[in-house]
């Protein structure tokens, strides 16, 4: 993917500029994710006042990340900043590395209770909360242990998937029943999973509902990168980085006056006051909440002309892909068109705006676009560690057909047998129907060490090297 600073949302708020440079200053050469956390702020302090209207249903404005990547790489410490930024503008947040069904659903318990007349005891059982009954930014330092096939992994996993569906929707209610009694929670925590990439993982996002709710967002560190990383984190020793393009109390006080803003356009629409809002239950300022979300916010026609175009650019990414892959990822496109309309409510809140335009579904559509495009390589060309000699023997004869069936050419001295190597590639995407970016990836996994490389001008030739 292209550097966050690349993408024209970052670049044109400086708050949101400023705050991927903040989180690039404790997570090093993680700014993709530093973007993607700051959607998952905003969406959490959005979510008590913002539903998007989708026809029949609605979306509510939560971002819900799960970031793969190697250990040892700054996942961790990204939460610190991410989790210091929530508590600052007063959205509370949790961390959950495993633990009961109750500590994230609730359960029941027995007290001993005393009869203030007669000081007889008895007992009764009562519901005790878990942390899903709270508004919350909610931390799976180790992701990993949802990859677990085990029950309780299972369930905990169906309890996510369940608290990602739209704040206020049938489908965003968990019933359980225990001891007789009959739970309902209707949770609105936002997700922030991070794990490094455990063996299965692959197979595991392919047949699990939540992957197609969340944003994911995997990212390959070879040796090159963490050196890198190593003398920047070593040249930080004793040393302040510059000033950002905005202060860190800046950057929380654009989230608390959003928050703000929203609070009060809703109670504008709605006709209510802050003693009647303070007044209602959870239940009642839902509803308050979506008898507005007509007003709340609008498209304008140029939106609507501009979702052609994000329907194509997503569709254009499932070309060439074998019927398999294929029809796996196009799993993914409902969520990758529910979060451009997601996003571009975002962008629409840092314009201050109350109207979504082409513009802010453009911006939404660029991020999204390379994200969805980063999921299919890597879905198409993850390879597992050890692999057996006849699976590396499998990927050595279908570049052999590729490069068999390209004409040679003689390279000035350097003798013949060269090739072109874009010729090569797309001879390999062509047998095997995958991308341009999975057959790269292939070709430096698998066969890169059996080839001679040289350069005549800016073409690329390869040519077998003796011995293979």
């Amino acid at each position: 993917m292209r550097r966050a600073l690349e993408y024209s949302a970052v670049n044109k708020y400086p708050f949101f500029k400023g705050y991927v440079e903040e989180f690039g200053k404790v997570s090093i050469d993680n700014d993709i994710p530093g973007m993607l956390s700051f959607f998952f702020i905003q969406g959490q302090v959005a979510a008590p006042y913002v539903r998007i209207p989708w026809d029949a249903t609605h979306l509510d404005p939560r971002v819900h990340s799960f970031w793969i990547q190697p250990s040892r790489t700054g996942k961790s410490i990204a939460w610190e900043f991410v989790g210091k930024v929530l508590n600052d503008c007063g959205v509370p947040t949790d961390s959950y590395n495993g633990g009961s069904d109750a500590g994230l659903i609730g359960g029941t318990k027995t007290e001993v209770v005393v009869d203030p007349d007669t000081g007889k005891k008895s007992t009764e059982i009562v519901e005790t909360e878990g942390l899903l009954h709270k508004r919350l930014a909610l931390n799976f330092d180790e992701g990993s242990i949802l990859l677990n096939p085990s029950k309780n992994s299972q369930d905990t996993v169906l309890y996510l998937q369940t608290a990602c569906n739209p704040i206020g929707s049938n489908s965003n209610v968990i019933v359980k029943h225990l001891s007789g009694r009959r739970f309902e929670i209707k949770p609105t925590a936002s997700m922030w999973v991070t794990t490094y990439p455990p063996a299965g993982v692959k197979e595991y996002v392919l047949t699990k509902g939540i992957f197609q709710r969340v944003l994911l967002y995997w990212s390959h560190w070879d040796m090159h990168r963490r050196k890198n990383v190593s003398q920047l984190r070593m040249n930080k020793a004793y040393a302040k980085s510059p000033e950002s393009t905005v202060s860190y109390q800046e950057i929380v006080e654009y989230f608390r006056a959003l928050e703000k803003r929203l609070f009060e356009r809703v109670r504008n629409l709605a006709g209510v006051t802050f003693a009647e809002w303070d007044d209602m239950d959870s239940d009642e300022r839902e509803e308050t909440v979506q008898s507005v979300m007509w007003e709340m916010f609008t498209a304008d026609e140029s939106f609507y002309a501009a979702t052609y175009d994000v329907i194509d650019d997503f569709y254009s990414l499932l070309d060439g892909l074998s019927f398999a892959i294929a029809d796996v990822v196009a799993s993914f496109v409902p969520a990758m068109e529910n979060y451009s309309v997601i996003l571009a409510t975002h962008i629409a809140m840092m314009d201050e705006a109350w109207v979504i335009t082409g513009d802010h579904l453009d911006m939404a559509k660029d991020i999204l676009y390379d994200l969805f495009k980063n999921l299919i390589s890597w879905l198409e060309g993850e390879v597992e560690v050890g692999a057996k000699k006849v699976e590396k023997a499998a990927h050595k004869k279908e570049w052999m057909e590729a490069f068999n069936a390209v004409s040679a050419m003689e390279l000035d001295t350097r003798g013949d047998g060269w090739k072109r190597k874009t010729a090569v590639m797309k001879q390999y995407m062509v047998n095997q129907h995958v991308t341009k970016p999975t057959a790269h990836k292939k070709f430096n996994d698998w066969v890169a060490h059996m080839f001679q490389a040289a350069k005549d001008g800016a073409v690329v030739y390869i040519r077998l090297k003796e011995g293979e």
